[in-house]
């Protein structure tokens, strides 16, 4: 590994919020910079962090019981109130593989770093670690495949199956991305950007209770993505890895020679390759 410090992968400058953010405004600025997480700033000093995950878990209170009790209005809602405090940070004088490993540990997308004093200088997100691996792997001259990284279990769901049975799949499995499936052929796929794009907010409103569930009750072939990108068992990471980092994705569905699924490469399966090959 010839250059695996942080501070030579880090993404900087890093596009920054205040405790003070409404959440309807984090969220524009997430979908317009095409990023998952936002570091939280106060007086300049890092304080928290916000995810897409952590907004579409406000986006969707009406999934719990009591949602109809209370009047939930999203946009008098603040990035203070849900942010994760103190978020877990990274030296810029240290090396990606360590990153990566705390990435995964924590099942988080993004990791803010910072210099000697605790200032912020950077993020590493996944797109950093992919750049890394592009730039390191052909060092190792191994040619690494597809299948014996991927993850061979994959959720999945039919093509009529409910939003609310892809939220709750998510929020079970802890995954971001759900494969739509018939007959072991690949017909789309959800992710939960998918769904946290498909206007929840609109959920939040007890007065709009029966469009709600009309909206939740629809099938996932409605939003699901049909144009998918695949890979074979014998794709190499580095391409995987190039396809990931190029179409701002992360995870790639693995077919067979007769177009069957029979797995998935997502970027957790590339973190673990650069923890064993790197660390």
């Amino acid at each position: 590994m010839k250059n695996g410090i942080i501070r030579n992968w880090m993404s900087s400058p890093v596009t920054t919020i205040t405790p003070e953010t409404h959440l309807n405004d984090a969220r524009r600025t997430m979908d317009a910079e095409k990023i998952r997480a936002l570091p939280v700033l106060k007086d300049g000093k890092l304080v928290g962090i916000i995810t897409r995950r952590g907004l579409l878990r406000t986006d969707i209170p009406t999934l719990t019981e009591n949602a109809w009790t209370t009047d939930v209005d999203l946009k008098d809602a603040i990035v203070g109130e849900i942010m994760t405090k103190n978020p877990i940070t990274v030296p810029a004088s240290g090396i990606l593989p360590k990153a990566a490993r705390v990435m995964l540990e924590n099942k988080i997308t993004a990791i803010p770093v910072v210099d000697e004093s605790r200032e912020m200088v950077g993020i590493i997100t996944t797109s950093d670690i992919f750049r890394f691996i592009l730039a390191e792997l052909p060092d190792l001259k191994e040619n690494l495949l597809t299948k014996d990284y991927m993850t061979s279990h994959v959720v999945t769901m039919t093509p009529d199956e409910s939003l609310l049975e892809a939220h709750r799949l998510m929020g079970a499995e802890r995954i971001r991305s759900l494969h739509i499936v018939v007959d072991g052929e690949l017909k789309g796929i959800i992710t939960r950007t998918d769904l946290l794009s498909n206007d929840n907010s609109r959920f939040l409103s007890r007065n709009n209770q029966e469009e709600s569930l009309k909206v939740l009750t629809s099938s996932v072939e409605q939003i699901m993505t049909t144009t998918v990108i695949t890979i074979k068992p014998d794709t190499t990471l580095l391409e995987a890895a190039k396809l990931m980092l190029d179409n701002k994705i992360h995870s790639l569905p693995v077919l067979d020679v007769e177009k069957k699924l029979v797995g998935i490469l997502t970027e957790s399966d590339l973190f673990r390759m650069v923890i064993q090959r790197f660390f």
